[in-house]
């Protein structure tokens, strides 16, 4: 090959840099590669790994509060309400109950604890999929019974001492125009439930029909609540409602619940950032690499000059080198990433083992929830390279800047 100008500049430079990479190169120049490689592959790692814990958190977080919480209220009304029918016809809109949502205490023994209390109609089985599908003991149906039933959190029976089929009483205000009166109701538990979240400490469900007082809306809350294909659309679905009906009042779970929602995203982005920084330290350490290169091939880039290689050539053939090395830190680390994210739950099982405390001590977790979304690892992928890119390009401008007589010279 007597001149390389009329070659194919990609295919060369392509030659060129798996040739460059196949060579002994020096000692320290060699060591820094590797350890821009292995820096990068862990930076990638990590960011997959935190990723998809808090994708699982927050996954987690909406199932258990957002399928025990009204997705959208609609306060007096009741389900046999026409307009209830048109609302339904909403795509968005899964079913309609009756509901009732108020505030008390439960006591016994001298325990007394704060309460939201849930009433509904217990032949409905469509109330409260969240908490049915979370039954420790009993069922929602058990709230039939001839007497005044009720049902608890397990966390907070246990707190009160109670067993199913013991007695607790409830306590309600009722206004009255000396002030507010207490109301207490004796109610025998039938049931326990488990949810994972702060519900399970301070929510009390019992049959419309038991509450002590008949005047619900001056207690509480009593409407239709309605649950949706998708709690994320309450606030749309809701806009809608009240477009459609302008004299209904609406509630979405956004009102009571949005600003949690909005701190975990926060926080994931937050995150992702803190952690993109740490990939791009171990990308810019690609120049420092590829920077030694440049210096270690300077006769062979004055050589290449000499035989008709253009700049774009030169350019190429180590920026592909950086793409390569890049190329394979980033692909090992999101491999990697994503089994350590499979058996994250074993991980740090065994780290409690060694250290003897454990990272969900003190929450609601049993087990740590992931969850691994490809849109995340495109991400994490397509940012990686590109700062990868840049950092390599910055040697490779460096390499076609080189003069090539300075280059035979040395």
């Amino acid at each position: 090959m007597s001149s390389l100008a009329g070659a194919g500049s990609s295919s060369v430079a392509w030659s060129l840099a798996l040739r460059y990479l196949g060579t002994r190169r020096k000692q320290f120049a060699a060591f820094i590669t590797w350890v821009s490689l292995v820096g990068l592959a862990l930076g990638v790692l990590v960011l997959t790994v935190v990723l998809s814990v808090m994708n699982g958190f927050d996954a987690e977080l909406k199932d258990r509060i957002l399928g025990t919480v009204p997705h959208v209220l609609l306060p007096g009304l009741d389900a046999s309400d026409s307009r209830i029918g048109a609302i339904l016809e909403f795509e968005e809109v899964d079913n309609a109950y009756d509901f009732f949502l108020g505030a008390g205490m439960v006591t016994r023994n001298g325990a007394v604890n704060p309460v939201s209390i849930y009433g509904i109609d217990p032949q409905d089985g469509r109330a409260l999929q969240g908490i049915r599908l979370h039954m420790i003991h009993g069922a929602l149906a058990d709230l039939e019974g001839e007497g005044k039933e009720i049902i608890l959190g397990a966390p907070l029976a246990t707190h009160l001492g109670l067993l199913p089929g013991d007695s607790v009483v409830l306590i309600v205000s009722e206004p009255s125009p000396s002030g507010l009166q207490p109301r207490i109701q004796p109610y025998r538990l039938v049931g326990t439930f488990e949810i994972g979240a702060d519900l399970d400490y301070s929510l009390v469900v019992m049959d419309l029909l038991d509450f002590p007082l008949k005047n619900l809306s001056a207690v509480g809350i009593a409407g239709v609540r309605l649950t949706l294909t998708n709690p994320l659309l309450a606030e749309g679905v809701a806009a809608r409602i009240s477009n459609t009906f302008p004299e209904l009042e609406v509630e979405s779970w956004a009102a009571s619940f949005g600003e949690l929602f909005q701190a975990v995203r926060l926080e994931k982005v937050l995150m992702f950032l803190i952690l993109l920084m740490v990939v791009a330290v171990a990308a810019f350490n690609i120049v420092s690499g590829q920077m030694m290169v440049v210096t270690d091939k300077r006769s062979d880039i004055a050589i290449l000059r000499t035989m008709g290689a253009q700049d774009a050539t030169i350019v190429q053939a180590f920026l592909f080198q950086g793409v390569v090395i890049s190329g394979v830190g980033i692909i090992l680390g999101l491999i990697l990433g994503t089994v350590v994210s499979f058996w994250i739950t074993e991980i740090v099982a065994l780290m409690k083992d060694w250290f003897g405390f454990g990272l969900l001590d003190g929450t609601y977790f049993t087990e740590v929830p992931v969850l691994i979304r490809s849109a995340d690892l495109w991400l994490i992928g397509l940012l990686s390279g590109g700062l990868c890119l840049l950092s390599a390009w910055l040697p490779a401008r460096r390499a076609a800047a080189l003069n090539p007589i300075e280059g035979l010279h040395g």
